[in-house]
């Protein structure tokens, strides 16, 4: 096992790649049902039908789409009301928002939580039939259980939203959605290996993207709190931008208005910069003979880019611990689009054919947020007194502390449960006429 950890380097190793579960007998364990077949990794048909629905569904001219853009817009509103309620409760309403399930009618959160939390124990290095692979032979060896429990756990993430998407659909109430699409595409003659393959796409896509983005959502919390002075800024370049555009029906900031935002575009860069989601990436595999800083890299090893170290590489980000947007910004104010620190910062969704499929709309979902938050609320210390910076697990979130979240005047707060309860009118005359055509 060998550990990448230099940006410079990262680009040379693992040059194809292969599906880190061939590699891992844990992980082949955990990932050995008839929901999940284990293929090896590109190139083969079914690695490319999930890399199509991706980009079809998720690629960069899907995010730019209205409608997407719409719900993930209507979605953080309805985060800002929740935070305006039970503010400490702030880490549960980031998890919950990643749902976009109303009332979360599946119990979805729980299912993509407990089946992250196995597949993240599983992944973590140090298991010791990763190390022994004949030890999976034996039938008393203790990790078995662990990892047919992480198997049962997967299984629901597979099975639950295919099924509960194909009853509304029966039901007629089914709103547009990733499972939805495909199955429209199939015009109701998909075989077992769509089903299977639509499963493997969606449950990739939802867990990934859920927990990866809480941990994100929940840093731009901590770094706010830790450093007042950037919220003040960023604060004041959104209030300055939305001053200066003409009276329009637009109140709160858009994902369209990124391109006029190059510091909160930096602001996001640095959050998942600072303390990177996944910071050891997945595995991947050398797949000939390589030589790495002097060292030899046999056919076989299994690689870890060490993605927290790229990015705390003192070379690329001077004064690494500490929080910095203006790294990615030119002496104008925007974005160094081919500067080093716009380039490394994007080894945080990871490296070549296995790049995280869903970056275009996390870096979405993360600007949203993050203009959301700073145009609704104000973050300062709780009376404790400035929280440590402590990070755990495999998708790494921080350890849970306090913080004060006020919305930033009564007019924003006002606006927000406005706006909150016209969506839910909207919402329930959508799905009274879809009853109502459903029987028809």
């Amino acid at each position: 096992m060998a550990d990448a950890g230099r940006h410079q380097s990262q680009g040379h190793l693992t040059k194809q790649p292969r599906s880190p579960v061939l590699h891992s007998p844990i992980l082949q364990v955990v990932l050995s049902t008839s929901l999940h077949t284990v293929t090896p990794g590109p190139p083969n048909p079914r690695f490319r039908e999930l890399k199509r629905l991706f980009h079809t569904f998720i690629g960069p001219r899907a995010c730019d789409a209205k409608d997407l853009q719409t719900v993930e817009e209507e979605e953080s509103i309805k985060l800002l009301d929740k935070l305006l309620d039970t503010p400490h409760e702030f880490m549960a309403h980031t998890r919950d928002s990643t749902a976009a399930n109303r009332n979360d009618q599946i119990s979805l959160v729980k299912i993509v939580q407990d089946a992250m939390d196995g597949f993240s124990l599983a992944s973590e290095p140090g298991w010791w039939v990763d190390s022994f692979p004949l030890l999976r032979h034996l039938p008393w060896a203790p990790f078995l259980s662990a990892a047919k429990w992480m198997r049962h756990d997967l299984e629901l993430l597979y099975k639950v939203p295919f099924d509960y998407v194909k009853q509304e659909r029966r039901k007629g109430t089914s709103k547009r959605s990733f499972i939805s699409t495909f199955l429209d595409e199939r015009q109701g003659e998909e075989t077992p290996e769509d089903e299977d393959i639509i499963n493997a796409a969606a449950a990739s896509l939802y867990s990934g993207g859920a927990e990866t983005t809480v941990a994100s959502l929940d840093s731009y919390f901590l770094a706010m709190t830790l450093f007042p002075h950037i919220q003040h800024k960023a604060q004041s370049t959104l209030d300055t931008y939305l001053h200066s555009l003409p009276p329009t029906n637009q109140k709160f900031p858009a994902i369209s208005d990124r391109p006029h935002l190059p510091y909160l575009e930096a602001l996001m860069y640095e959050i998942l910069r600072w303390n990177p989601s996944v910071p050891l990436g997945l595995p991947h595999v050398a797949t000939q003979d390589d030589e790495y800083r002097g060292y030899t890299i046999r056919k076989g090893t299994v690689v870890w880019a060490n993605i927290w170290s790229i990015l705390q590489d003192e070379e690329v980000f001077p004064n690494p611990t500490g929080f910095r947007p203006e790294r990615y910004l030119d002496e104008h104010g925007h974005i160094a689009k081919g500067s080093k620190q716009v380039l490394a910062v994007k080894t945080a969704f990871g490296f070549g054919r296995r790049i995280c499929p869903g970056l275009y709309l996390a870096e979405n979902s993360v600007f949203l947020a993050i203009a959301m938050f700073l145009f609704s609320l104000d973050i300062t210390p709780h009376g404790d007194g400035p929280p440590e910076v402590e990070y755990d697990g495999f998708i790494s979130h921080p350890r849970p502390f306090k913080c004060k979240i006020r919305p930033r005047s009564p007019e924003v707060a006002q606006l927000i449960r406005d706006t909150v309860q016209t969506l839910n009118k909207q919402i329930d005359y959508y799905q009274a006429t879809s009853m109502f055509q459903a029987r028809l």
